[in-house]
């Protein structure tokens, strides 16, 4: 059976939405908020708030390299089978519309997928999803 984290669901489907895309703050406000904001460190995780999950920071952060059009994408997590794995990578832009997303089969994917990101100019999202260990976030700003 696929062990998929309720909090996962409850951040990429309702709550990530709701608040990053309100009017009322400004682009740099909502930048600061989805990465220092009460979220995050709870809800998900990052660099910065790895929360309860702070000695899994270094094998749960995606790893991100800009190549010209195109963002290549790794987690440093063994892939145990079903048991322990990293589900997806998923690319947003600033309104948290997904761009890219690659889906992994823990019995022969590694954690590494490449984005073709043409087009985009300003500040990508990148989510890593652990099926134990929520969702990790890491921005790239390609200014």
């Amino acid at each position: 059976m696929l062990n998929i984290n309720k909090r996962n669901f409850l951040f990429c489907c309702c709550a990530l939405p709701f608040y990053y895309n309100t009017n009322i703050l400004s682009s740099q406000d909502k930048f600061d908020y989805l990465l220092k904001g009460p979220l995050a460190g709870s809800l998900y995780y990052t660099k910065k708030k790895p929360g309860r999950w702070k000695k899994m920071l270094s094998s749960h952060i995606p790893v991100i390299q800009r190549k010209s059009n195109f963002l290549e994408v790794s987690t440093p997590h063994e892939m145990r089978g079903f048991e322990h794995f990293i589900i997806k990578h998923t690319i947003l832009d600033k309104k948290f519309n997904i761009i890219s997303e690659k889906k992994f089969d823990p019995s022969k994917d590694r954690a590494y997928s490449k984005h073709n990101i043409a087009g985009f100019s300003e500040t990508l999202f990148v989510m890593s999803v652990c099926n134990l260990h929520d969702t990790w976030l890491e921005p790239v700003r390609l200014f």
